[in-house]
């Protein structure tokens, strides 16, 4: 910046506000140029043959011995032309400078130097003499920094008038850093130097160093954060700060010497840092880095479940969290609630990504545990068929919700072994239970004389009961068949369809028909006086005489109530216009999905079949949307039948010991019997084919027979672990859910609401406690939230500054007890709460935006009055 153009740009710029008149700014500047060096080159830089335009009509005039001849020139004579006095030697004082008053009206001085010309033409002209005396010593230190153009003028940019020498400073360590403009907080500056760091990367704390800042930045890391190096006379290193800064937080920011307010600076920080999804990677990679150092192997290994569960810095926490999870649950020794809460509790850790199968895992075996303990007494009110059947639909669908959940959750984990013991427990007691409720059920199965229960609708009359009253009411309707679309599959379906904005689900349960196979349960569905078996492979079935095999063979009886049906699959395929105008042809529509029953009936896919379940509820969720698209208001989901599945092979006890037999076998599978005059056997529950609703005139012979219980019929091949066609209560109680989508605000989905229990409006200390309440149970269209909460002091301009930590809330309770859904969280004030002492400070929340990683402030809030008797300023305020 030494040459003469950079000089002329910079006077050029003094000149250029010149506006004409006698007193304007930019009219008279004063060069001070002690030594005469741009003596010999002020013609080439202003008057006639200057480079810059600006400069061509001023008038170069060098101080003599008589300044009142001058000032009479400029100010009688020429009063309206631009002039640059040149000025060399030492300056006069004040009192003896004839000028000091064209000096001052004009001013500031100009001059050559090229830190004090920094000074007084790139920075802010209203900071007062001592501020820019203040700017110049600093600069003064450190010169190299201002030997980058780049640097000076970022710098420039970011300063105000009244920046202090710590302002100063932190400015330029944030111009070093390449943080945006505005930020400059010891916050904002760790922050990159520990990304710089997490990467390998030193060059930031090295340009501090470079540039003489380093004594500054450590002196303001130890005053703010209270950082205690291991050698105070020595420069620490940014890995000095890394360990002083994990072993800080393992220890929940409090020593031998001090409480935790006294590092509530660092500790606002670092919760800030780790509650920042985008800042969180290199958060973990800072704690993987020092794990080893800080040899906190052995603490973690003796350490019990409620001592683990305070702690949630290191990866090797959540280990052996997981481990000793399993461990209990292994034992019997744990609470589901107690399992639950800890599970949700680490939902907001630093390492809950890598570990959410596992805790997936846990909570689903509690879960499955819970439920499997609370059935056993439930089974015992199975008195009778209608109470069998409600108790299911009721309550033990849940068990199997959760053996479904479970055995896909321990599918998907990536830790086979450590849960091994639990999972091979659970196997056996949820086959136990199958067992058991199969011959609850079967007792009452024993006493019907039809296949029919009082006051429990039948698959049969489907059509009557559901579909009919909408047509003959002069409105559309959509039914969606998803094949074996089990009772615990429909319902989560209906939870997730009510959870979303204006959608609402009802479900009720019908007895589905028997045998519960697809080809009759479809049948069913259908509109028709009579079913029967065909007579000529007594396996597909007949409507009213008509065949139902097949989407064509449906369409053709649809036809007569002026309806089609279609695959799931080609609809989804469908334009537009294309599924719209399917919708317009017809009055019902009948859709079939198959996602289910094609994964679990075949052998080699089996075993994935719950997996089937999860992708067949993102299916319906999409079949249903692209329905409501076609202005579809009235909607069914239903099936033609459930299933049972259990993750093992087959034991002995549960093939059944003993083979039909009878005049002739039609069809024999492992759930069912179809044949003629077969022979009643104890192995077996049989009907005739009228008893079961099957009233073909001409096959009075025809026998039904169903094996016992949850037994399944040796045949050769594989495919025994999933299976259908039979009695048992997973198999026959067939979901009915009725949708529509409303229009109003009032069906909206909406986030769980919560208050303050505010119950001072003083802080007198460092730290304050304050409760909050979940209004509500979570469930249904109410959904859980996580907010930040913390403490914000209020400048005079509207600018809030966070003044505490920040406190992450889990409002997820779905206790109807309001006494469970208290919340508590406790701030500990840091250094900045100082400056607002004796005024009016805010408890603000705020929680991330869906699918963002920025947040947005809530309208809830409580304000509080900060009057702490002893203020003490460290000084060292960034």
């Amino acid at each position: 910046m030494n040459g003469g153009v950079q000089i002329g740009r910079l006077l050029a710029s003094r000149f250029a506000v010149f506006d004409g008149t006698p007193y304007s700014a930019g009219r008279i500047v004063f060069w001070h140029d002690e030594h005469g060096e741009f003596a010999d080159q002020l013609d080439g830089i202003a008057g006639p043959d200057a480079a810059d335009e600006t400069l061509r009509d001023v008038q170069i005039v060098r101080l003599e011995r008589n300044p009142f001849a001058l000032k009479h020139r400029m100010l009688i004579e020429q009063p309206t032309e631009k002039f640059l006095v040149y000025l060399t030697g030492k300056l006069p004082k004040d009192e003896d400078n004839w000028l000091l008053d064209l000096e001052l009206a004009y001013g500031p001085l100009f001059t050559a130097d090229k830190l004090s010309m920094i000074v007084n033409e790139l920075f802010p002209r209203e900071a007062s003499a001592a501020t820019r005396d203040t700017w110049l010593t600093i600069m003064q230190r450190t010169k190299p920094f201002f030997e980058d153009d780049e640097l000076v003028e970022s710098l420039a940019s970011r300063l105000r008038a009244n920046d202090d020498e710590r302002d100063f400073q932190a400015k330029m360590i944030a111009v070093l850093l390449g943080l945006p403009a505005g930020e400059h907080s010891l916050q904002s500056i760790w922050r990159q130097l520990l990304e710089h760091y997490a990467r390998g990367d030193t060059d930031g704390i090295e340009r501090i160093k470079a540039m003489g800042l380093l004594d500054y930045h450590w002196t303001g890391t130890r005053g703010i954060y209270r950082f205690d190096s291991a050698d105070e006379l020595a420069h620490p290193t940014v890995k000095d700060f890394v360990l002083w800064l994990f072993r800080l937080a393992w220890n929940g920011f409090s020593d031998a010497e001090h409480g935790a307010d006294y590092y509530a600076n660092i500790r606002r920080d670092f919760d800030m840092w780790r509650n920042d999804p985008r800042f969180a990677p290199v958060m973990r990679t800072l704690a993987e880095d020092v794990f080893s150092d800080l040899s906190l192997d052995h603490d973690i290994a003796r350490m019990g479940l409620d001592e683990l569960v305070s702690h949630g810095v290191f990866r090797e926490v959540d280990e052996q969290l997981v481990e000793l999870l399993y461990a209990d649950l292994g034992n019997e020794n744990i609470a589901d609630d107690d399992v639950q809460r800890i599970v949700a509790s680490r939902q907001y850790g630093l390492w809950h990504d890598d570990f959410t199968k596992d805790y997936a895992v846990i909570a689903a075996a509690s879960a499955l545990r819970a439920q499997l303990r609370a059935a056993r007494p439930v089974m015992a009110s199975i008195t009778s068929t209608q109470a069998g059947f409600r108790i299911y639909a009721d309550d033990l669908y849940r068990v199997d919700g959760c053996y479904r959940r479970f055995i896909a959750a321990w599918k998907a984990s990536s830790r086979p072994f450590s849960g091994r013991m639990v999972a091979e427990s659970l196997e056996q007691e949820y086959a136990r239970y199958q067992a058991d409720l199969g011959i609850a059920w079967q007792t009452q199965v024993n006493t019907m004389t039809d296949w029919s229960i009082d006051d429990v609708p039948s698959q049969t009359d489907f059509y009557v009961h559901n579909v009919k009253k909408t047509i003959d009411a002069g409105k559309k309707i959509a039914v969606i068949i998803s094949d074996a679309l089990r009772y615990d599959v429909a319902a989560e379906f209906r939870e997730r369809l009510t959870s979303q904005s204006r959608w609402n689900a009802t479900m009720d349960a019908q007895l589905g028909v028997l045998p519960s196979y697809t080809q009759l349960g479809m049948a069913a569905l259908l509109p028709h006086a009579t079913l029967a078996l065909d007579p000529a492979d007594h396996y597909f079935v007949l409507a009213d005489d008509q065949s139902t095999k097949g989407t064509n063979a449906r369409t053709s009886i649809l036809s007569s109530v002026n309806g089609i049906a279609v695959d799931a699959e080609t609809l989804m395929n469908m334009k537009r216009d294309e599924y719209r105008e399917l919708v317009k042809s017809c009055n019902v529509l009948y859709v079939y999905h198959n996602v289910i029953d094609a994964t679990g009936d075949k052998a080699a896919s089996a075993s994935d079949v719950f997996g089937a379940c999860d992708r067949a509820l993102d299916d319906l969720d999409s079949i249903v949307k692209r329905l409501a698209n076609a202005n579809v208001t009235n909607m069914i989901v239903t099936a033609d039948h459930g299933f049972l599945y259990q993750d093992h092979d087959v034991t002995d006890a549960e093939w059944l010991s003993e083979n039909p037999s009878g005049d002739v076998i039609w069809q024999k599978k492992r759930r069912f019997v179809i044949g003629s005059n077969l022979a009643n056997k104890p192995a077996f529950v049989t009907f005739s084919a009228s008893q079961v609703g099957l009233g073909d005139p001409n096959s009075e012979h025809v026998t039904i027979q169903i094996p016992n219980g949850i037994h399944r019929l040796r045949l050769q091949g594989d495919g025994a672990r999933y299976v259908h066609g039979g009695a048992a209560l997973p198999e026959i109680v067939v979901p009915v859910i009725h949708i529509n989508k409303g229009r109003s605000a009032s069906g909206d989905a909406r986030r769980v609401e919560f208050r303050i229990l505010q119950n001072t409006d003083r802080i007198t200390t460092g730290q304050i406690t304050v409760d909050f309440l979940q209004t509500e149970p979570v469930g249904g269209k109410i959904s859980e939230r996580t907010v930040l909460a913390g403490l914000w002091g209020v400048e005079p301009d509207g600018q809030a500054t966070l003044i505490s930590n920040e406190v992450p809330l889990a409002f997820s309770s779905t206790s109807k007890d309001s006494a469970e859904r208290h919340v508590p969280a406790t701030f500990l004030l840091t250094t900045d709460a100082d400056r607002f002492n004796n005024t009016v400070i805010e408890l603000q929340l705020s929680e991330r935006i869906p699918g963002s990683s920025q947040t947005r402030r809530l309208d809830t809030k409580a304000e509080y009055r900060l009057q702490r008797g002893l203020v003490i300023d460290d000084g060292f305020d960034f």
